[in-house]
């Protein structure tokens, strides 16, 4: 099964992309699409309004003018159905687990686990049909992530000090 091909730089470092399409791979694709991403971590699930705060990494990424759509709408469609499935699943799986009558001290950590793996499914989709691009930020690195292994290698040989993994 296809995964993405993670190509690492230093966060410093600005990104050379190939003058391709990160989508479907035409060459000279004459438009681009930005992408942002940032810095998280486990602490801001317990504050998700920290989601919008903080220091944000930028790169222009090159799509044709038809993939750019698509590009566009797969980062933004992921966030809303991560939500959606996350409310979802709040609405039906406490309710569930408060009709076993669980002392609160059980029931609460036992209803976060609960909802937590219903994502699994998400994530298993995400992880075997990854979207064309999209970026992760750690403290000292980004991850650039293509679902095009090709894409990938010639974006590792445009950037030196780049690394695969």
């Amino acid at each position: 099964m296809p995964m993405s091909i993670d190509v690492s730089l230093p966060r410093a470092a600005a990104p050379v992309f190939p003058d391709a399409c990160c989508v479907c791979d035409a060459a000279r694709p004459g438009s681009s699409f930005e992408a942002k991403g940032r810095r998280t971590s486990g602490f801001e699930f317990l504050l998700p309004w920290l989601w919008f705060v903080g220091p944000r990494v930028r790169v222009t990424v090159p799509a044709c003018a038809g993939c750019r759509p698509q590009a566009l709408a797969s980062r933004r469609w992921r966030t809303v159905i991560l939500v959606a499935w996350l409310a979802a699943a709040i609405n039906f799986v406490m309710p569930w687990i408060k009709s076993f009558d669980l002392p609160r001290a059980l029931a609460r950590p036992l209803g976060v686990l609960a909802v937590l793996a219903s994502t699994a499914p998400l994530v298993a989709w995400w992880t075997f049909r990854p979207p064309a691009f999209d970026l992760t930020v750690h403290k000292d690195t980004v991850e650039y992530e293509f679902a095009s292994r090709a894409y990938a290698l010639r974006f590792l040989a445009c950037n030196p000090g780049a690394r695969i993994g």
